[in-house]
C-alpha cells in the first residue's frame, strides 16, 4: 500500500476514486432523498418549503435544488427560543431510537444536535478513511482529545471500535488549563496517534516550555498527529513537526452540521467527503454560486438522513473550492476554510482575515507561530493595523520592516504595527480586536 492509502484497505471503500460524473450522480440521488425525508417528516423544513414556494417533488436538476433558501445559525437559535425546547423538528432522532445530544462550540451561538446510532455508523465509517490516511492502524493506541459534548467524539468512537485501537482519553477538556493532563497521558501511556484541536496543542507546547521539557520528549511515542479547529500555514506545520519530532501532521476541517474535509499526504488542500455532505461556495451579498478559486460563504447540505438535518445551511465560514486536482488521484474536490466571516477586516476595499496575515508573519522564520491580532476599525481604513507580541523584551528585533514589506508584497496593503510585551489574556487565541476595545485597554 502506498503512503497515502491509494490501495483501499478492507475498512474503506473506493468512493474517493470515483469519477466526477459518478460522484455527482451519487450526491444528487442523496439530495433528492434528503428533500423527500424533510418534506415528509420534518416540520421545520415543511414550513420553509411552503413559505418559499419550493416543491421538493419538482427537483430534477441541481439548478432546481439551488432554489431552496439558505439559513443561518441565528434562525435555529430563534426557533429554539420561540419553541422553548431544542428539538424543534429539524431532526427525528428521538423517534429513531437512542441518540447522543451534542453541542456546537458557540462562536456564533450554541445549538444542539441529535446524533443517533445510524448517523454515528455512517459518519464514523466515512471518517475512518481520514484516520487511515493519517496513519491510524489496528492495534495502535490513540489519544482522543475531543470532549464528550463535541460531535467529533461520536464518530471517533465508531472508528475506535472498527479499527480495534486502544483509546486514551485525558481528564478534562481542550481548555489550556488542562494541558498538564495531556502531558501526563503522553509521557505515561505513550499513544501512537493523537487527534487534537490545534489551539490545545499550542497550549500544550507552551506548558512543556514552561516546564523546560523538550516537546519532542513528550511526543516521542507519537507517529502521526491529526489536528482540527484552526488552519495551519505550511510554515507553522513544518515548525510543529520538527519541534514535536512526529513523522507527519495532518489537518482536518469540518463542522457538526455535516461538513468533513481532510488532507491526504500531499497536503494540497482538504478533500471534501462527498458521501456525507454537499458543499457550495456562495457570494454572501448576492447568493450567487462561486466557481473554484473564489472565496465566499460555505453552504452545506447534509446527505445523512438521520438525526439533525441541515439543508443549504450557511455556516458563515469563509472558504473556497480549490481549482485543479490533487496529485494523489482522488476525485473528491479540495477546499479550504480560512475563518469565520465575523473575523473579516475591511482594509482599503479588501476583505482580510487573520490567516492572510499569518501567511506573511510565518514567512519570517523567527516569527512562525508568534501571537498577533488584527485591530478592526468601525469603518474600512486604508491601512492594516495589527498588534504583535514581542519576541523579547528588547523589542521587535528589526523584524517590523520585513513584515511590512511582506504584507505589501502579498496583500498589496500598507501596514501599521504595534508591539506588545504580551497580548492581554482574553485576546490570546483571539485574532481580531475591535479598535474601541484596544483603545480602552491602553487608556
Amino acid at each position: 500500500m502506498s503512503s497515502d492509502g491509494r490501495r483501499s484497505p478492507r475498512f474503506i471503500d473506493g468512493k474517493d476514486f470515483w469519477s466526477e460524473a459518478r460522484v455527482a450522480k451519487f450526491q444528487f440521488r442523496k439530495i433528492k432523498a434528503i428533500l423527500r425525508h424533510a418534506s415528509l417528516n420534518l416540520p421545520f423544513y415543511q414550513r420553509r418549503f411552503k413559505e418559499s414556494g419550493f416543491d421538493p417533488a419538482a427537483v430534477h436538476t441541481l439548478h432546481d435544488f439551488w432554489r431552496v433558501p439558505t439559513f443561518k445559525k441565528v434562525e435555529i437559535i430563534q426557533e429554539v427560543r420561540s419553541k422553548g425546547y431544542f428539538d424543534f423538528a429539524m431532526e427525528d432522532a428521538v423517534r429513531g431510537g437512542p441518540a447522543v445530544l451534542c453541542m456546537t462550540s458557540g462562536t456564533l451561538g450554541t445549538t444542539f444536535l441529535h446524533l443517533p446510532r445510524k448517523w454515528r455508523s455512517i459518519r464514523g465509517d466515512s471518517l475512518l478513511r481520514a484516520y487511515w490516511w493519517c496513519g491510524l492502524r489496528p492495534g495502535m493506541r490513540m489519544l482522543m482529545a475531543a470532549p464528550a459534548w463535541h460531535s467529533l467524539a461520536v464518530p471517533e468512537t465508531r472508528i475506535i471500535e472498527k479499527l480495534g485501537v486502544a483509546c486514551v482519553i485525558p481528564w478534562g477538556t481542550f481548555l489550556p488549563r488542562f494541558s498538564g493532563n495531556f502531558i501526563s497521558v503522553l509521557t505515561d501511556l505513550k499513544p501512537d496517534f493523537v487527534s487534537m484541536f490545534l489551539p490545545m496543542l499550542h497550549a500544550l507546547v507552551a506548558e512543556l516550555r514552561r516546564r523546560h521539557v523538550a516537546p519532542a520528549t513528550a511526543f516521542r511515542s507519537v507517529k502521526s498527529l491529526l489536528l482540527v479547529g484552526a488552519p495551519m500555514t505550511p510554515r507553522s506545520r513544518e515548525k510543529l513537526r520538527d519541534e514535536l519530532g512526529v513523522s507527519e501532521i495532518f489537518e482536518g476541517l469540518g463542522n457538526p452540521e455535516g461538513l468533513t474535509a481532510m488532507e491526504c499526504s500531499f497536503h494540497c488542500g482538504h478533500h471534501i467527503f462527498m458521501d456525507g455532505c454537499y458543499v457550495e461556495i456562495l457570494d454572501p451579498k448576492t447568493g450567487a454560486r462561486l466557481p473554484p478559486g473564489q472565496r465566499g460563504t460555505v453552504v452545506i447540505t447534509s446527505l445523512i438522513p438521520y438525526g439533525s438535518i441541515y439543508i443549504r445551511y450557511d455556516t458563515e465560514d469563509l472558504g473556497e473550492i480549490l481549482p485543479g486536482s490533487c496529485a494523489c488521484g482522488r476525485s473528491w474536490p479540495l477546499m479550504e476554510v480560512y475563518d469565520r466571516r465575523t473575523n473579516i477586516v475591511q482594509v482599503a476595499g479588501k476583505e482580510i482575515v487573520p490567516y492572510d496575515v499569518r501567511l506573511c508573519v510565518d514567512a519570517i522564520p523567527e516569527m512562525v507561530g508568534i501571537p498577533f491580532a488584527l485591530v478592526r476599525a468601525a469603518e474600512s481604513r486604508p491601512y492594516l493595523k495589527l498588534v504583535i507580541q514581542k519576541l523579547s523584551a528588547d523589542g521587535s528585533n528589526g523584524l517590523e520592516n520585513r513584515l511590512k514589506n511582506l504584507i505589501g508584497e502579498h496583500l498589496q496593503l500598507e501596514a501599521q504595527i504595534e508591539w506588545a510585551l504580551e497580548l492581554p489574556e482574553r485576546w490570546k487565541g483571539v485574532t481580531v480586536i475591535e479598535e474601541k476595545d484596544w483603545r480602552a485597554a491602553h487608556v
